[in-house]
């Protein structure tokens, strides 16, 4: 009988996320190959307030790059989100994080740092290193210098709060490197 019990629970279906919310898809060429990414933003949970955001981007079936994070993050006890709020957020999410501002050329994107965050700019190579296995300073440098001159387009997201993320695609590597994280 434990047996049987034990087999159904092992059998029994996985639970599903009761809500998906695409945030939106788009196309853009962060490669600089000629051939446009697919960038989705994708929300899934239980619940609206439960939502853990996937943001992806593929080259035909292949995945370039993923990341994962809450869309609200956990309460601090200062401040909560209201429903209206989050219906808010929800409805202008995807717009925003995919705005035609957040997709720079390097020359551009340098440009924006040197105003906001020129400090971040010297921080680049170390990001980049902490993306390699072992870490290494030297080559992160070289893999700048080639993003600097090539004909990628580097995008800058959010994942919420005032954290902001900007990624690179090293064409010698074939695959994406952080360049800027932040607070």
């Amino acid at each position: 009988m434990l047996f049987l019990l034990l087999g159904a629970i092992l059998l029994a279906p996985v639970p599903v996320s009761d809500t998906t919310i695409s945030f939106g898809v788009i196309k853009r060429d962060l490669t600089g190959d000629g051939i446009p990414e697919t960038l989705s933003l994708v929300g899934t949970g239980p619940t609206l307030r439960s939502l853990r955001v996937t943001f992806t981007i593929q080259s035909a079936d292949h995945t370039l790059f993923s990341d994962t994070w809450p869309l609200i993050r956990p309460p601090d006890g200062r401040q909560t989100t209201s429903d209206a709020q989050l219906r808010t957020r929800i409805k202008t999410y995807g717009a925003s994080f995919f705005n035609g501002s957040k997709f720079r050329s390097p020359t551009a994107f340098l440009a924006d740092l040197q105003q906001s965050a020129r400090r971040h700019i010297a921080l680049i190579p170390s990001v980049i290193a902490r993306d390699l296995a072992p870490a290494d300073t030297s080559r992160a440098r070289v893999i700048w210098e080639q993003m600097r001159s090539s004909p990628i387009v580097i995008f800058e997201f959010s994942s919420g709060g005032d954290a902001v993320t900007a990624l690179g695609w090293s064409s010698s590597d074939n695959r994406f490197y952080h360049l800027f994280e932040c607070c």
